[in-house]
């Protein structure tokens, strides 16, 4: 099941972390009691985000990208402790995103995104959501010799961007440029599960030793608002699709106001921005229908993938064969 929304949870991050850390700056100041950040690390770069997916278990046999102290790893699991107390409140989560994307190779530069998109971002808890990109703006600057200014993102009035709701049951995506619906039945097992399994568990449920089975985490120098956190994938599933993801999270509210995706290719980066997020606020009677099993548009065609057989007894024990 790959149904992964191009650039980030479709959740947002930005041209380099630099901009990412000039935009959280603004978060509110520093809770007292809350650890300040350790020694700083070079910054990485981001992937994209999608819908929930089932986890690969199997163990990576790639070695750790770094190692830590016996001092660095107790800092780090106070802050994923600290992290999921406070993940663990969110029933409901509504904002909007801003979404940045790089690309060094084909993109005007490594620290001038390629694209600005603008979404929304709705999640009910433990199994409910929806994203969708709702305006994109592509880099065009009007001198090429001068400064980038705003004007220089063009909109893009007839390009549609990635859509896709999950109601807990299945996750339906919408392929405009097909004229489908693409709908993704749920295994039984993964049904009423939190979104934190999904490919990127960054925003919601954050559970501290789920984390850390899954991740590589060190912690990044941050600054007086902000804590950051660096996360290698284990799993050989997880780093098809992301190399690693950085996650700004802000000191007093310890929700993530940004998060930064590296493509597998190590160079693509997307930045998500969080503006305003509404907390456990109630949804009104629009966004609550957002998660409803949705109609496919006129002229459209219902494209349903059926989820691949639970194994047989026999296939999971095959029958033992006696050489002669």
């Amino acid at each position: 099941m790959q149904l992964i929304l191009t650039a980030c949870l479709s959740l947002a991050l930005v041209t380099s972390f630099a901009v990412a850390e000039r935009e959280v700056a603004n978060a509110q100041n520093i809770a007292s009691g809350v650890p300040v950040a350790q020694t700083g690390q070079p910054t990485v770069q981001p992937a994209q985000l999608g819908p929930p997916q089932p986890v690969n278990t199997q163990p990576s046999v790639a070695a750790p990208p770094f190692q830590l102290s016996p001092v660095e790893q107790q800092f780090v699991d106070q802050i994923l402790k600290m992290w999921e107390d406070s993940s663990s409140k969110i029933k409901t989560f509504d904002c909007r995103f801003e979404r940045w994307e790089y690309d060094p190779v084909f993109g005007p530069g490594d620290n001038i995104p390629m694209i600005k998109s603008q979404g929304r971002l709705t999640y009910s808890k433990p199994d409910k959501g929806s994203f969708e990109i709702e305006e994109i703006r592509r880099y065009k600057p009007s001198d090429p010799q001068a400064q980038p200014k705003p004007a220089d993102w063009v909109l893009q009035k007839h390009e549609v961007g990635e859509h896709w709701v999950c109601d807990g049951k299945a996750i339906y995506e919408y392929k405009h440029d097909k004229k489908q619906l693409v709908v993704q039945p749920l295994p039984p097992e993964m049904r009423g599960k939190a979104i934190v399994d999904g490919p990127l568990p960054f925003l919601f449920g954050a559970e501290a030793e789920k984390l850390k089975k899954r991740y590589w985490i060190r912690s990044l120098e941050g600054t007086a608002t902000t804590i950051r956190l660096e996360a290698y994938p284990r799993t050989q599933s997880d780093r098809a699709t992301y190399q690693r993801v950085e996650v700004i999270l802000d000191r007093k509210t310890m929700h993530p106001s940004a998060i930064q995706v590296y493509m597998p290719n190590g160079q693509s980066r997307a930045v998500y921005m969080f503006i305003e997020p509404t907390i456990n606020g109630k949804l009104n009677q629009l966004l609550g229908s957002i998660f409803s099993s949705p109609r496919t548009p006129l002229g459209w065609k219902r494209v349903v993938n059926q989820p691949p057989p639970a194994p047989s007894p026999q296939a999971a024990n095959p029958p033992q064969t006696t050489q002669r």
